[in-house]
């Protein structure tokens, strides 16, 4: 039955893209590996690795504070990417700096379901290149993420030793300058279950991505999705209540 319910979303969700005849369509595969590790009672430590395969490569990093009402918490940092070019045949040789900063607000008194909301800025700074090749300066653009996610806890199996879950993550995306930007509005939604033991939560899935270039054109791409997250201490703090998910680091 759930197998079904989630076909006959992602053809919604596709449908009307068939129709308009204008869309690109292409399977990729996402795979993830995000950390945090605890340094102070209130202060973590974020590390994170994203990689689709002849699309991008991002090392991201940040600094996170949970607030005391354990339903805030707020974190900035930098990213380096490696992007395709057109000329690069997938190879990732294009460069991309990225300060960032986010905010993550759950819906506090939620047990079996969880709900968050996250807005993020991203200054982009990405290497300019030209028909053949990359070139000395930078184009500069503003990106802003809103992010929403629900997750149901289905329960604990003491014979595996793990605790399960599924998630629905929303997210838009939307690109302005003062640079040109390929892919002005950016659209995601990811399906995942989720494997929890001990610190570690291992999330199998599946994504759709929905991008507008500035001549009105849409590309679809979709595919399989393996995120494993990681917290950690790096002494035996009070741990604070805010646990992160890989939801919180897309």
């Amino acid at each position: 039955m759930m197998k079904r319910f989630l076909g006959f979303i992602c053809i919604l969700l596709i449908l009307p893209f068939y129709t308009n005849g204008q869309a690109q369509f292409r399977t990729e595969s996402w795979w993830g590996l995000m950390t945090s590790g605890q340094i102070a009672e209130r202060w973590s430590l974020w590390m994170d690795t994203h990689y689709v395969p002849e699309i991008f490569l991002i090392v991201r990093s940040g600094l996170t504070y949970h607030t005391p009402s354990n339903n805030f918490n707020f974190t900035a940092g930098y990213a380096h990417l490696g992007l395709t070019t057109p000329f690069s045949e997938g190879r990732l040789i294009c460069p991309e700096r990225r300060p960032w900063a986010q905010v993550i607000f759950r819906v506090p008194g939620a047990t079996q379901y969880g709900v968050s909301f996250r807005f993020r800025y991203d200054a982009r700074f990405r290497n300019q290149f030209d028909n053949e090749s990359l070139l000395d300066g930078y184009d500069f653009n503003h990106r802003f993420r809103f992010n929403s996610a629900i997750r149901y806890n289905i329960g604990r199996s003491e014979k595996f030793q793990s605790a399960f879950s599924v998630s629905m993550v929303n997210e838009t995306l939307l690109t302005r300058g003062p640079s040109f930007s390929e892919v002005p509005f950016e659209h995601r939604v990811f399906l995942l279950s989720g494997i929890q033991r001990g610190t570690t939560t291992i999330s199998p899935g599946y994504h759709l991505r929905f991008q507008s270039g500035p001549s009105g054109q849409v590309r679809v791409l979709q595919g399989f999705v393996l995120w494993i997250n990681l917290n950690y201490r790096f002494k035996d703090f009070k741990r604070h209540l805010l646990r992160e998910f890989p939801s919180d680091k897309i």
